[in-house]
């Protein structure tokens, strides 16, 4: 028996046993009665079905059926409806509560598959509350059975969790799983499907929970032509590092019991003693130990059964144990590990930490904290002082309206104590010294502390987890001298973290007149809005044609460079033009794109935050050394002495930051025979012809080998390996041309080597879009290529043309192996190195540094009022919302913008907009009329 057949005995067990002890509560919120439970399956089919046309003699299939709660809502919408479910009394008792008939079959599923059904046979398939609670491993199988058995125009709709991953060990049937939107959408396209929508779900009760990250959604699945990936391909995607192994079974049954047990506590305030009695046994005889709020809770039922009369049974007074409250450091040590787990464990681990630079104090008030000579404490009165503190911060502007206060500095705990007792706002805290907070535990008794904390953080590298978009950063001035550098880092990560929630900037994206970065600039724009950010792109591509014919006027180099340099100056103003007209707060200028020094610098005097992503080599183009001075921030592809020397040519900021790839282009295809004819080979190159790629190729003419690109010799040999006459290609025929080749190869460009170049430190966006297309690459060895991929592992280097051409055909011999490299490449190109990735790093750089002049421009802004005023009318509101979101300009011609473009019957609301729009046009005409404009 496999890992997989072992799990799913399992969740047939765990379930069987929660639909004997009460099916209604384990499988629906209406647990008052049968009626309420197929009450709320109405409910919920009806929200899942959304708009879903459902055609006459269609199937219906749902996975994690159990009782049958939305079946019997499908059975009349459905000409066939199945059930399947892993457990046999969910089954069984399905049986007895729907209705027989013709059209209903009930199957208890093996847990893996939805086996005997047929290939390609279903209209429907719907899984609502249930995948999200099976393993990982299984659930990606279940998407590839779901490809299997849809037909071509069926339909998927799923209920999951997205938002922040969160691990659950691979023996947890009950747990929810959250997966990372980005890595859910990545592996249903594994699994050959193309992601319709997701739609938030919303119930009469909680569902999502925005402080952990946790988003209830519904997603609409149609089949995308592609064959389902292997299920291990498809889990990887999903959880890339897997879930863990070796959970603690105890971790498995704890949400378990919590639930049975505040179950019980409902049955014992309405009376139903036996039934109370029946979990609260249920609850013994699962669990062999508790952590201590279930134990306290388990306490206070006992209590009230034994109230009411009921007799406790022997099994479960041996479950109550007393907590000893003797000793500060075991409280607070079970404190602890009750509320915050993962930092207990890491405590734990921590045994050989030195405590030698922390000493204590003892005043009236209590022990007061010393580290590294640095009081952390106030030295004589700390609890006065904490409570004056935490008055003060309340008093703080910024501090009324945060939901959430985030203290940097724990020491003692006493100003957190006086924070909490001053205020209902949740408070989250970040101690950066590991050795502090074991201190604070082994003296001070923070047992009341620590479970009030919505959040809690420990060590350098905290994950500011802990950010919710409406919180607020406070540092300890204390906490900040013993640890600058992590102090800096979190402030710095704070900002740039909350901007991305919080802050809307109108970003321009400024594109080149042509050249590699071309296609970034979409990469960049798509990333941007699929952030949420407000982006507008500016393509400049339409003007190449022009600045190239300017060389048929003049024949002279200089003569030519400074007709060019007006005519970008000409683009630079129709820029400014734009951007007065409409206005933006941040200019991300992708490199040679067309703008001079003196708009910039007007831009900047606008109050418009300047940045340029230079993705090229700066030795090579030096332009850098006259524009430099006018960006706020530069992101380079090279580190060292080119941050250096940019720093100095005065940039505001300079900042390392590689490019990436773009799923939505560089993916994995099928090909026809016929492409693969046109566009394949053994080996093949893609690129333009630089000096040392026409002289390494120029030997490969005996090999079935293919160059594709522009700039390279007609002469021989190059006039039969450059395919199409070396014209330039669009994205997608070069990611037709990666997927169609066996061995592609990757040189990076130099003018200087006649090979490779043995110095080269930047990586080209070839190497990630080559691993997100799912290729094998050759690609010559980079010194920062080691930080991204593992070499050997996730992809492949050489370091001279013998070893190039020895790996040729060494990996054209091993299909399986390149294979093997190919997978890991992808994974972690998809999991690391998207445009999406960048963008979000860049993004927190800047948001970081600009968070309050952002915020300040954002409430200056036109568009604040006119959200703000139009609330009274829903629709108004929403229809400002949108186009705020478009990055509209807060007036008629951008409110109905999307109406003049779009299609159907007017609301009222429209009809009103597009009237007073009609009524200023004609305004503004008849105006002109009188000044004589035409």
């Amino acid at each position: 028996m496999d890992e997989r057949q072992k799990i799913a005995q399992q969740m047939r067990a765990d379930w069987d046993r929660r639909v004997a002890h009460d099916y209604r509560f384990w499988m629906s919120d209406g647990h008052k009665s049968d009626q309420a439970m197929f009450a709320s399956g109405e409910r919920d089919l009806a929200i899942i079905l959304a708009d879903l046309e459902v055609a006459e003699q269609s199937t219906f299939l749902e996975i994690g059926c159990g009782v049958g709660r939305l079946l019997k809502a499908a059975l009349p919408r459905f000409s066939k409806v199945i059930g399947f479910d892993v457990s046999d009394k969910a089954i069984n008792k399905a049986k007895d509560l729907l209705p027989a008939g013709a059209n209903l079959e009930l199957r208890c599923s093996d847990g893996i598959s939805l086996n005997p059904i047929a290939d390609k046979s279903i209209d429907t398939i719907i899984s609502y509350a249930a995948l999200t609670s099976i393993p990982t491993d299984i659930m990606a199988g279940y998407f590839a059975e779901m490809n299997r058995t849809l037909k071509d125009s069926g339909t998927v709709r799923v209920q999951m969790y997205l938002g922040t991953q969160h691990l659950v060990g691979n023996n947890d049937t009950l747990h929810l799983r959250c997966y990372n939107a980005d890595n859910f959408r990545v592996a249903m396209a594994a699994a050959g499907f193309d992601i319709e929508w997701i739609r938030e779900l919303k119930l009469p009760f909680q569902v999502s929970f925005a402080e952990l990250g946790i988003g209830a959604v519904i997603v609409s699945l149609k089949k995308n032509g592609r064959v389902a990936e292997s299920r291990e391909a498809i889990s990887k995607l999903l959880l890339p590092d897997g879930e863990p192994q070796d959970w603690d079974e105890g971790k498995a049954s704890e949400i378990e019991s919590y639930m049975a047990l505040t179950y019980a506590q409902d049955l014992v305030d309405q009376g139903e003693l036996e039934r109370a009695r029946e979990t609260l046994e249920m609850v013994a005889t699962r669990t062999s130990s508790l952590a201590i709020d279930i134990r306290d809770l388990l306490d206070r039922i006992v209590s009230a059964v034994q109230k009411k009369g009921v007799e406790q049974s022997q099994t479960l007074s041996s479950q109550v144990e007393q907590i000893d409250t003797s000793a500060i450091r075991t409280k607070n040590n079970d404190t602890l590990r009750q509320a915050f787990p993962l930092i207990s464990a890491a405590i734990e681990n921590a045994t050989q930490l030195n405590l030698s630079s922390v000493i204590w104090q003892q005043t009236p008030d209590g022990a007061v904290m010393i580290c590294d000579g640095q009081g952390l404490d106030h030295g004589e009165k700390p609890l006065s002082a904490a409570t004056i503190w935490a008055k003060r911060l309340l008093a703080e502007k910024r501090f009324e309206s945060a939901e959430r206060i985030v203290v940097y500095g724990l020491s003692a705990g006493y100003h957190v104590s006086a924070l909490l007792a001053a205020t209902s706002k949740q408070v989250a805290v970040i101690e950066p010294r590991m050795d502090v907070f074991i201190a604070a535990l082994n003296t001070i008794d923070l047992s009341d502390i620590l479970p009030r904390l919505v959040a809690l953080e420990v060590g350098p590298n905290a994950t500011l987890s802990c950010i919710t978009q409406n919180s607020e950063l406070t540092v300890r001035p204390q906490a900040q001298v013993i640890s600058a550098d992590t102090c800096a880092r979190v402030k710095a990560s704070f900002y740039g973290k909350r901007g991305l929630m919080t802050l809307h900037p109108k970003i321009t994206v400024l594109g080149p007149l042509q050249g590699g970065t071309l296609p970034i600039t979409a990469y960049c724009s798509r990333s941007l809005a699929a952030l949420g950010q407000r982006v507008r792109e500016l393509d400049m591509s339409g003007f190449a044609s022009s600045f190239h014919y300017l060389g048929n006027f003049t024949a002279d180099r200089m003569r030519l460079a400074t007709s060019q340099g007006h005519y970008i100056e000409m683009l630079s103003q129709v820029v400014l033009d734009t951007m007065i007209e409409k206005p933006g707060d941040i200019l991300l200028c992708m490199a040679q794109a067309p703008i001079s020094g003196r708009v910039l610098n007007e831009l900047r005097k606008r109050g418009v935050i300047t940045v340029l992503w230079f993705v090229e080599d700066y030795e090579r183009f030096t332009y850098w050394q006259n524009t430099a001075q006018y960006f706020d921030f530069v992101f380079t592809i090279q580190k060292g002495e080119c941050i250096d020397k940019i720093k100095a040519a005065g940039a505001g900021e300079v900042h390392y930051l590689p490019t990436a790839c773009d799923p939505f282009v560089h993916r994995p295809l099928q090909l026809s025979a016929e492409e693969r004819q046109r566009w394949g080979s053994p080996y093949s190159f893609v690129g333009a012809g630089y000096h040392n790629r026409q002289q390494v190729f120029a030997s490969f003419a005996e090999m079935p080998f293919k160059i594709w690109g522009t700039e390279w010799p007609t002469c021989r040999p190059f006039d039969k390996l450059v395919q199409e006459q070396g014209r330039r290609l669009t994205p997608d025929e070069y990611i037709k041309i990666f997927n169609a080749t066996d061995i592609n190869i990757n040189l990076h460009s130099s003018t200087e080597r006649d090979g490779v170049e043995p110095y080269g430190d930047f990586v080209n966006p070839r190497t990630f879009e080559l691993a997100a297309s799912g290729a094998f690459q050759l690609v010559d060895s980079r010194s920062l290529l080691a930080e991204l991929f593992v070499p050997g592992k996730e992809i492949v280097t050489f370091d001279t043309i013998p070893e190039l051409r020895e790996k040729m055909a060494y990996y054209a011999a091993r299909p399986e192996e390149r294979a093997q490299i190919v997978a890991a490449g992808r994974e972690r190109v998809l999991r690391e190195h998207t445009y999406a990735h960048r963008i979000e790093q860049m993004l927190s750089i800047v948001y970081s540094s600009k968070f309050e002049n952002l915020r300040a421009r954002e409430e200056a802004s036109p568009w604040k009022r006119v959200i703000e005023r139009s609330k009274k009318e829903p629709e108004l509101h929403a229809r400002c919302v949108a186009a705020h979101q478009r990055g509209e300009e807060p007036n008629l011609d951008g409110l109905v913008s999307d109406i003049v473009s779009g299609k159907g019957k007017l609301s009222e609301t429209e009809q009103k907009l597009l009237f007073l729009f009609h009524v200023r046009k004609q305004i503004i005409r008849m105006k002109e009329e009188e000044m004589g404009v035409k």
